[in-house]
């Protein structure tokens, strides 16, 4: 009984994300229509369900094994619930619908007269019987779920890292690991960083897998049993300098360091794009420049970061002339996005969002270099855009170290000057691009 209910729920929920699609009948679908699929269940939930999976839970692949419980967590994510488990106690449940469908079937197989004779009581007998089985299943599942489930024991796993390279990418990483503590039936990952769109299904058997970085910075690399974090590794990807790139997929183009050097200034030139068949329109890329290593014993609760920017390129799609500013801590980042005043509703600085709060002081007009200056003590975070305060932000963590900065423009942008001090005046970098010195 148990299994038949628990197939009912999945039924249950496959018939839900039907409707709510309003695709028609899954068996019509196309493989594009289970890409598309695929593709907003990871933009919902940050979880990747292969198309191969999705087909198999669909019963358009064969397959005899039962969905693990990621899978049936991410599905009714998707329609809006906690978890597998807050679906099966919060759907109307299916059972009395098919009670229902089966009493209708009997029904039309008798008789005008049989009808007539026996249509209340039986029926009703049915149907009460049919309920109190639906009550007592309900019953036995509610309460064997809130039963907690025993929280893992992280001292049952090990995960350890090797990169190939001390700097520079891309970067191989090779993850030793021990999940063999995990159940048959738990799903085992490695997550690159704290995106969990950048994780990888493994076998809990096994004991290495190998990622590669194509992106430079500081990652906590994670063993996740589920959707559990068991162990974690911080990954620090150092840059010889400075790297540029233009951010593509699924490989970045990588470019050299002398490539944006110019007396006073960093940044990419646009005929450098185009000389490597880089297409700027209609979808314009993003050019990022990337320093990430030693930056000595600055810390996160004593920063003063000032720099100046300019995007200058805005043809075609590029017309909002996007531009962050990304300054990287061992653990977080602080990023400062930046547009033309149009575009600021597209913005997010932290958990503030241009489509509900008012962030004009980050549009910008790009004709001219752009101040940018954030600065932190203790806890409290501010913004100044052309030396004009734009945000008292807080930040509520532990002290960590500083381990670079990202400049990242849509088309491409320059750097004009970095300076990076603490509240007492001391200066630990800065840089004016003076290629004279």
């Amino acid at each position: 009984m148990k299994l038949e209910t628990e197939d009912t729920f999945i039924r249950n929920c496959l018939s839900r994300i039907e409707s709510e699609l309003g695709w028609g009948e899954a068996q019509e679908w196309s493989t594009q229509d289970f890409e598309t699929l695929s593709r907003r269940i990871m933009e919902k939930t940050h979880v990747q369900l292969s198309i191969i999976t999705l087909k198999r839970m669909w019963g358009r692949i064969r397959y005899e094994s039962k969905p693990t419980i990621t899978t049936l967590n991410t599905l009714a994510q998707f329609i809006g619930f906690e978890n597998w488990r807050a679906f099966k106690q919060h759907a109307p449940s299916p059972i009395r619908a098919d009670v229902g469908a089966n009493a209708a079937k009997e029904e039309s197989s008798k008789t005008k007269s049989d009808l007539r004779i026996k249509r209340r009581k039986p029926v009703a007998i049915f149907a009460i019987l049919g309920l109190v089985c639906a009550a007592i299943t309900i019953l036995l599942y509610i309460t064997s779920f809130d039963t907690p489930r025993p929280a893992l024991d992280p001292s049952k796993f090990t995960f350890s890292r090797k990169k190939m390279v001390e700097e520079g990418v891309p970067n191989s990483v090779i993850f030793d690991y021990n999940a063999t503590a995990a159940k048959a039936t738990d799903s085992v990952f490695i997550q690159q960083s704290w995106d969990k769109r950048r994780s990888t299904q493994i076998s809990r058997d096994q004991f290495q897998h190998t990622s590669i970085y194509y992106h430079p910075g500081f990652f906590q690399a994670k063993l996740r049993i589920n959707d559990e974090v068991v162990q974690e590794h911080d990954l620090l990807i150092k840059t010889k300098g400075w790297l540029p790139l233009v951010d593509l997929k699924p490989v970045p183009v990588y470019f050299k360091e002398a490539d944006i050097l110019n007396d006073g200034f960093i940044g990419l030139p646009l005929n450098r794009i185009i000389q490597n068949n880089i297409p700027l329109q209609p979808g314009t890329p993003w050019v990022g420049y990337y320093n990430v290593g030693d930056f000595g014993d600055i810390k996160s609760d004593d920063v003063i970061f000032e720099t100046e920017i300019r995007n200058e390129y805005s043809d075609g799609a590029a017309a909002c002339q996007h531009a962050e500013v990304h300054v990287l801590f061992e653990g977080a980042t602080m990023v400062i996005p930046l547009s033309v005043p149009g575009c600021v509703s597209e913005l997010n600085l932290g958990d503030l969002s241009g489509k509900k709060l008012d962030l004009s002081p980050l549009g910008v007009d790009f004709s001219k270099w752009v101040k940018v200056k954030f600065t932190v003590r203790d806890s409290l975070v501010q913004v100044f855009i052309n030396d004009k305060k734009a945000f008292d932000l807080k930040a509520q963590m532990t002290p960590v170290r500083l381990s670079g900065m990202i400049y990242r423009f849509q088309g491409t942008g320059s750097v004009n000057s970095i300076r990076i001090s603490r509240h007492n005046g001391d200066v630990t970098y800065e840089e004016d691009f003076d290629l004279k010195q």
